[in-house]
């Protein structure tokens, strides 16, 4: 129950001089507003404790100024930074998000979807980067007209704005790095073949490669599922080969600990013997043994980018942006001498 004394916008409009509508447009970052009018208003909200009503704005307006946002895994920490990263955005712009996870289960989404298109959410963000083979309750979303931005999510055949960061040029950086440290023999782990960051890395490892005129050898390539034990076991399959290398990029930093372990295991030094990249930079790059070289990639700017162009195609309809990427990072550490 509202409190008896509560403040209202008509009661902020008398105070600053001003309609209610500017309040209005003040209130949700609108920039038709003259500055100095719009520091005055600021002024009296924060000198009377003003607090808009959710529900009264949506009444009001016919909107509810909520964004709908599905991914693949909580625990995930890539996702967990999308999402954050999204939620401050969307925040400053006066939106709210509405989560769900699918837990890796992309059948679910379809429900999820429904239940958010139930709740009257304004838009949808899709935070995952696999690209299964059945979409098509996302190209329904984009028949009705339903604003979507996706982060690394492509739908073949269908225009759409999604965000993500370079990775064939993230990965170029990764394996440039171990070419100009002198090895000519170098290794990679991939992850799952049907995510596009996949195809995006191997094409910068294998662009970096063609540029120093080094053959692609298919038999120092191996495939893992992002997971530490994954990386360990593709490690101990590339020895098991008896094909010589003397350098490894391993396409996430989960995968290239788990290497690490498995070269241990084998008698094989890092970097003296072998020098490991990862991809990612999560928390436990930097405190590994030895501390890993590895590409850092903003997801919390990519969350961010992609809650802004959500809310720009909301707020202007028919507004695509296309593929917005972002720049990586490599970050130098003991694992690549």
């Amino acid at each position: 129950m509202a409190a008896k004394n509560q403040v209202t916008i008509k009661q902020v409009a008398q105070e600053a001089g001003v309609s209610t509508q500017t309040v209005s447009r003040v209130l949700n970052n609108r920039p038709d507003v003259a500055p100095e009018t719009r520091q005055r208003v600021q002024q009296v909200i924060a000198r009377l404790g003003y607090r808009p009503s959710a529900i009264a704005r949506g009444l009001i307006s016919r909107r509810t100024y909520t964004l709908g946002l599905i991914t693949a895994d909580f625990s995930d920490y890539f996702f967990t930074q999308v999402i954050v990263g999204a939620e401050i955005e969307a925040r400053k712009h006066g939106y709210f998000l509405m989560l769900s996870s699918t837990e890796r289960n992309p059948q679910d989404e379809p429900e999820y979807i429904r239940l958010l298109t139930e709740r009257h959410v304004e838009g949808i963000l899709f935070a995952r980067p696999s690209t299964e083979p059945d979409h098509r309750h996302l190209v329904d979303l984009l028949r009705n007209e339903v604003p979507v931005v996706t982060t690394a999510y492509h739908i073949p055949g269908e225009t759409l704005t999604v965000v993500d960061v370079d990775n064939v040029d993230g990965a170029q950086q990764a394996t440039n790095c171990l070419l100009e440290c002198g090895h000519r023999r170098v290794a990679m782990i991939t992850g799952p073949a049907n995510w596009k960051s996949v195809s995006d890395r191997t094409q910068g490892y294998t662009l970096a490669l063609a540029e120093a005129g080094i053959a692609f050898a298919p038999d120092l390539v191996t495939e893992g599922d992002w997971s530490y034990r994954s990386g360990y076991r593709a490690m101990q399959e590339l020895l098991a080969r008896g094909q010589p290398f003397s350098a490894l990029f391993a396409q996430n930093d989960q995968m290239a600990i788990g290497a690490i372990r498995a070269l241990r295991e084998a008698g094989r030094r890092v970097p003296q013997d072998v020098a490991v990249v990862g991809y990612d930079d999560i928390p436990a790059a930097e405190y590994c043994d030895p501390p890993l070289t590895t590409i850092r990639q903003p997801m919390r700017e990519v969350g961010a980018v992609a809650a802004r162009l959500l809310i720009q195609t909301i707020e202007e309809p028919g507004t695509v942006h296309g593929e917005v990427l972002l720049k990586t990072e490599l970050i130098r550490r003991a694992s690549c001498a």
